[in-house]
């Protein structure tokens, strides 16, 4: 996901369309370009993405990495080490030509971008942990969840609190409840009946259920979206490409 507020980029998790969206930024920005890339966590579909964005190739531009280390890695290690022989052509500090700066963070800690840009992490569940972000842009407020394990037909109290009345919940939503039953139980992701549910009860205005399961078929998610829609009306599943305008005028 990534949202442009007064010409600075913000971007959650780098997946391979990180690589898409640094061409877009490209074709219509000239140097400098500044941003800051929030990490979730470091399994590959939320890094593999990052030696494919070119905006990092420009010495001019800026980017600000956050995430968390590990006991045994600062964030810097772990990136460098899938950006290497044998993984890959040419090492870290060859391939970004742009000034690249690492941050970490733990739950409970805010990064003020500027006076109307504030992130605040928080604590999801997952295999070898993750976290949340909330962004808040001025008065507008949109979560971003990935990827987390609600306990089946129930919902974390601290994911509740941290979502409460946002404008926008994006969730990780890969199963149902009857997939979770049947194998996936444990695996650190959640059901969408469980999400639109928190939906309800964090009394958001709009849910984006995402993070999609590879084996889903549109006509899959379509169905997904119907059945959800007759629970809470602004439930959508998020689509590649999808532009979500907010009430101050940005989008997502």
């Amino acid at each position: 996901m990534s949202v442009e507020y007064r010409e600075h980029v913000i971007i959650f998790d780098a997946g391979t369309g990180v690589r898409q969206l640094g061409l877009a930024l490209l074709a219509r920005e000239q140097p400098p370009i500044t941003g800051s890339l929030f990490l979730t966590h470091t399994h590959w579909d939320h890094i593999q993405g990052l030696p494919f964005f070119t905006p990092a190739f420009t010495p001019e531009n800026h980017f600000m990495i956050y995430g968390e280390a590990r006991p045994r890695y600062s964030l810097v290690e772990l990136m460098a080490d899938q950006i290497q022989p044998p993984f890959f052509p040419v090492e870290m500090q060859d391939l970004f030509r742009a000034q690249i700066d690492f941050r970490e963070l733990a739950s409970g800690d805010t990064v003020e971008i500027n006076p109307q840009i504030r992130v605040t992490a928080f604590r999801l569940t997952h295999p070898h942990a993750a976290l949340g972000y909330v962004l808040q842009l001025a008065e507008t407020r949109v979560a971003y969840v990935t990827d987390h394990d609600h306990p089946l037909e129930q919902l974390s109290p601290a994911v509740l609190e941290a979502v409460r009345s946002v404008e926008v919940l994006i969730h990780d939503a890969q199963y149902s409840r009857d997939e979770l039953q049947h194998g996936k139980q444990g695996w650190g992701h959640s059901a969408w009946e469980d999400v639109v549910r928190l939906a309800q009860e964090a009394q958001v205005h709009q849910l984006f259920l995402f993070h999609h399961d590879p084996a889903a078929t549109d006509e899959h998610l379509n169905e997904r979206q119907f059945l959800a829609q007759q629970i809470f009306p602004q439930a959508f599943v998020a689509r590649e490409g999808l532009k979500v305008p907010l009430p101050n005028g940005n989008s997502v």
